[in-house]
């Protein structure tokens, strides 16, 4: 677990109230009452290196022992989990941009914007137990809504 006093722990669920959750090395999308899993609590820190208005993050999974980043593919942006810390990444000790997500309202929701791929979204997938993935958008959808719930 993370140990910096700041840190905050969520369950992060999609607009159909199914959770993210790791499985293989993926964060994936889940009923935990259908699909044989549990949810992720995800440690969140704030990028410090970057504009404050934008609300940077970063998002850490399995204690902040990895961390969501957005690498480009031949397909174009993606999303990958990295065996970085989360610590590190809040005490500047990497490049940060690739692990930094902007978190931006929608009422009770927010959209996640990956930093290093502006327009590029996190989106849950339209089936179940499918990875987390990115997506150009303009207009906002219920794919890219996650609704943050606080957790210990």
């Amino acid at each position: 677990m993370c140990s910096l006093p700041m840190a905050r722990y969520y369950i992060i669920k999609d607009a159909h109230q199914k959770v993210l959750y790791t499985r293989n090395g993926q964060l994936l999308v889940g009923d935990p009452d259908a699909d044989n899993c549990s949810a992720e609590k995800i440690c969140i820190l704030p990028n410090r290196s970057l504009d404050r208005s934008k609300v940077p993050i970063f998002l850490g999974i399995q204690g902040g022992s990895c961390c969501l980043a957005c690498v480009e593919t031949r397909e174009g942006p993606s999303l990958k989990l990295e065996d970085v810390s989360i610590e590190d990444l809040y005490k500047g000790g990497e490049q940060t941009t690739r692990f930094t997500f902007f978190q931006r309202s929608l009422g009770s929701a927010f959209r996640l914007e990956a930093a290093a791929c502006p327009g590029w979204f996190l989106c849950g997938p339209v089936e179940p137990q499918q990875p987390v993935q990115l997506t150009k958008e303009s207009e906002p959808s219920t794919l890219t809504e996650f609704y943050f719930e606080q957790s210990r």
